[in-house]
């Protein structure tokens, strides 16, 4: 992959004693990556949410492993990786952005606890040993504008949760009839909620862009 000509992306997180978290991305899409080499605003909103989340000492992720699914750049994931550099992160994506999502650890010193590899929803190899164990938590951010996805996801998120797996969702509202029909799609498998306004970063939200937290069905 050619970084030439691939701007760079500051968010700033709550830690004190972290520098923003930095991303490349290729918004003109010059790479041919295609949309998911963007930063878009629902994941802006989902790595703010866990930033809010863990100032206030309400997530703990220590020990603990997250995956990102679709991660694109890698910003939710690569947030919560700087925030709790005591947590295990595993960002994946297609094949073709998994040299972006590794430049972009590169860029945030995050090697230590942070990794990426390819997982392609459509492929149910892809799904098989993503991590040692099912993950503590995963996150979702703008995975669900596609309706030819909806059915992959759906299965890739079955596939991967555990019991004790949550399950964090984001997206910008763009269909909501497309939308309704991929929540009846997991809610075959998951029992799930949204995230309230109130329950959200302050500043950082949008009356377009909902979250959900998720888990497994007994």
């Amino acid at each position: 992959m050619d970084f030439d000509g691939l701007i760079e992306y500051e968010l700033d997180i709550s830690r004190t004693d972290a520098s923003p978290v930095r991303v490349l991305q290729d918004a003109a899409g010059s790479a041919k990556c295609g949309v998911g080499s963007t930063v878009w605003d629902a994941g802006i909103v989902l790595a703010k949410y866990v930033d809010w989340q863990t100032s206030e000492g309400k997530l703990d992720l220590s020990g603990k492993t997250v995956l990102e699914l679709g991660a694109g750049t890698g910003i939710v994931g690569i947030t919560l990786a700087c925030l709790q550099p005591k947590c295990t992160v595993v960002l994946s994506d297609k094949e073709e952005l998994v040299p972006l999502l590794e430049r972009n650890i590169s860029l945030n010193k995050a090697h230590a606890n942070t990794s990426a590899k390819c997982v392609d929803w459509s492929n149910p190899e892809h799904r098989e040993n993503v991590t040692a164990a099912p993950p503590d938590l995963i996150l979702v951010s703008d995975g669900i504008w596609m309706k030819d996805l909806h059915a992959h996801l759906a299965e890739t998120l079955a596939q991967l949760a555990g019991s004790n797996t949550t399950v964090l969702l984001a997206y910008e509202t763009r269909a909501f009839d497309e939308e309704a029909q991929f929540m009846a799609l997991w809610s075959t498998h998951f029992r799930f909620h949204d995230i309230k306004p109130q329950e959200q970063h302050p500043v950082m939200q949008s009356e377009d862009i909902f979250l959900f937290s998720g888990s497994l069905k007994n």
